[in-house]
């Protein structure tokens, strides 16, 4: 009987050991696994980026990208050159940054060296997984923006190498360059602080947007753009900066929820020692448009005499006879931004803008 019982014990022994191997093995390989979650940060415009080949159309570059891990990002950060890492605010914030992970590095162009920089990211998941990533950035801050100016999308490989991305995922189609994220303010610079006068012509093909409303995304407004005498995000305390004035002003073509009362708005933002310029269509002069169907959109910038500057826009179909006249013209008696690059907008609207064409304005 003795013999028994010590022969059950032996068993029930080896069959607790057992468990406890079993068990301590298992929670090892869910730690290790756990520990192989992968991080990924993806850069959208490439791991070696330019700047400044044919000119800087802001005081700030942008490298924009997205990043993920299965547990969640926890943090991420960058270091320019070596320097200390600088936190970095992870979308959506709302306003610039749309999707979950997004990022945007807005860099002063003066903490850049002329040729090399290199880049790395730090990221963290919330399971305390690291992960870290090497890009390089081209400087080059002895060219001015020619003028006149002109993009043929089918002839363009990256994007980087005629415009320069300021916010969003675009990417080149067969029918032009179409923001892949509908958000807030998606944004593609041309030009630089040379630009004073001058006229961009595009078009412009609204696929769907989404219908104002009031808070974010839309804040009130959806609509396509473009914008004249652009310096650059102004500083403020936010990651990425979001002051987008001063600037000379924003040419917007405003969908409304039926598209049945579309028209234009020139404005240039707050200004708190001078009096707002804005201008819009009255409602006689409201449209309907349709989606998909293509557009002439075109913008005009030119000093008058004093400290006057008059903004001038068109929107009218593809094919058709270009009018004579401007949809809207508004005068701006104290312009406080003389110079400056051209943008094309896109906001809270899926769109496909085509070939860009600039022309200097020659005062007489």
């Amino acid at each position: 009987m003795k013999d028994l019982n010590r022969q059950l014990m032996i068993k029930r022994s080896f069959c607790i050991l057992f468990l406890v191997v079993f068990c301590s093995c298992n929670f090892e390989n869910n730690k290790r696994t756990k520990k192989n979650e992968p991080i990924t940060v993806e850069v959208w415009y490439g791991d070696v980026q330019d700047f400044g080949k044919i000119g800087l159309p802001q005081k700030r570059i942008n490298i924009l990208g997205n990043a993920k891990a299965k547990s969640g990002i926890a943090s991420l950060s960058y270091s320019l050159n070596g320097k200390s890492a600088i936190p970095l605010t992870l979308g959506s914030d709302l306003h610039r940054l749309a999707g979950t992970g997004d990022f945007n590095v807005d860099i002063d162009r003066s903490l850049l060296h002329p040729g090399k920089n290199s880049l790395k990211f730090i990221a963290k998941d919330s399971s305390d997984n690291h992960f870290e990533k090497d890009i390089r950035i081209n400087y080059i801050d002895t060219e001015k923006w020619p003028l006149p100016y002109s993009i043929r999308w089918k002839d363009v490989k990256q994007i980087q190498d005629v415009a320069q991305v300021v916010d969003g995922h675009w990417e080149i189609t067969k029918s032009g360059l179409h923001n892949k994220d509908v958000f807030y303010d998606r944004i593609v610079a041309i030009g630089d602080d040379t630009w004073q006068d001058y006229e961009v012509s595009t078009t412009v093909t609204f696929h769907s947007f989404t219908p104002p409303a009031l808070g974010p995304p839309t804040y009130e407004i959806s609509h396509a753009a473009i914008s004249s005498r652009f310096p650059g995000y102004d500083n403020d305390s936010l990651q990425p900066h979001r002051k987008w004035y001063p600037i000379g002003a924003t040419s917007e073509f405003r969908l409304t929820a039926n598209l049945d009362s579309c028209r234009w708005r020139i404005y240039d933002g707050p200004k708190p020692d001078l009096p707002q310029f804005y201008a819009e269509q009255p409602v006689s002069e409201y449209r309907s448009i349709e989606l998909n169907k293509r557009y002439n959109m075109k913008n005009r910038v030119e000093t008058l005499e004093g400290n006057s500057t008059r903004y001038s826009a068109k929107l009218w179909a593809f094919g058709e006879e270009e009018p004579q006249q401007w949809d809207l013209v508004g005068i701006e008696n104290d312009e406080n931004v003389h110079k400056g690059s051209a943008l094309l907008v896109a906001h809270n609207t899926s769109v496909t803008f085509g070939d860009v064409y600039v022309s200097k304005i020659v005062q007489d």
